[in-house]
C-alpha cells in the first residue's frame, strides 16, 4: 500500500458519514468550497509521518492525515453546533472502522487521535464565511522490505 491509498481509504470512510458524499468531499482541492452546493465539506490532506524498523525485513510507517471539517456560517447560534454534531460522527464512523476499510491487510490501526481548535475564516470583505475544524487522523502500516544487494 502506499500512502495515497491510504489516503483514499480515509476519504472513502469520510464520504460515509451522514451529510457527506462525493460532491463535498476531496483529496486537496479546497475550490470545492466555492462551489455553494453544500453548507459543510470535508477535505483531505497529508500530514507528518513517522518511520522505524520493526523487523529485518519489515517497516512500520505512521502516518498522519488531516481532514478539514468546514461548515459555512449561518449564525453564532448553529454553525457552532453543527460543526460540533458533523465531527462527532466523523469520530463515531472512523472509531467503528479501526483498519478504515483496508482489505490488503497492512494497516494495523487507523484512529482519530486529536482535533485542533475551530478556527474562525473570514472572507475577503471582512464576513465570516466558515468555521473549520482539523482533524487528525494516524494510521499505521507495516511493509515488508525486498532487498536488493
Amino acid at each position: 500500500m502506499t500512502y495515497v491509498n491510504g489516503e483514499t481509504l480515509i476519504l472513502t470512510v469520510l464520504q460515509g458519514v451522514t451529510g457527506f458524499s462525493v460532491s463535498n468531499t476531496s483529496r486537496g482541492k479546497w475550490g470545492i468550497l466555492n462551489s455553494g452546493r453544500d453548507n459543510n465539506y470535508g477535505i483531505i490532506k497529508p500530514g507528518s509521518f513517522e518511520r522505524e524498523q520493526s523487523a529485518i525485513s519489515a517497516n512500520m510507517t505512521t502516518y498522519q492525515t488531516i481532514i478539514q471539517v468546514w461548515n459555512r456560517y449561518k449564525d453564532d447560534g448553529t454553525t457552532l453546533t453543527d460543526l460540533e454534531a458533523l465531527v462527532d460522527s466523523i469520530i463515531a464512523r472512523f472509531d467503528a472502522r479501526r483498519k478504515g476499510l483496508d482489505t490488503s491487510g497492512t494497516i494495523e490501526d487507523m484512529f482519530i487521535t486529536s482535533g485542533r481548535e475551530v478556527e474562525e475564516m473570514w472572507n475577503k470583505s471582512g464576513g465570516l464565511s466558515w468555521l473549520k475544524q482539523d482533524l487528525v487522523v494516524t494510521w499505521m502500516e507495516e511493509s515488508t522490505i525486498t532487498y536488493v544487494e
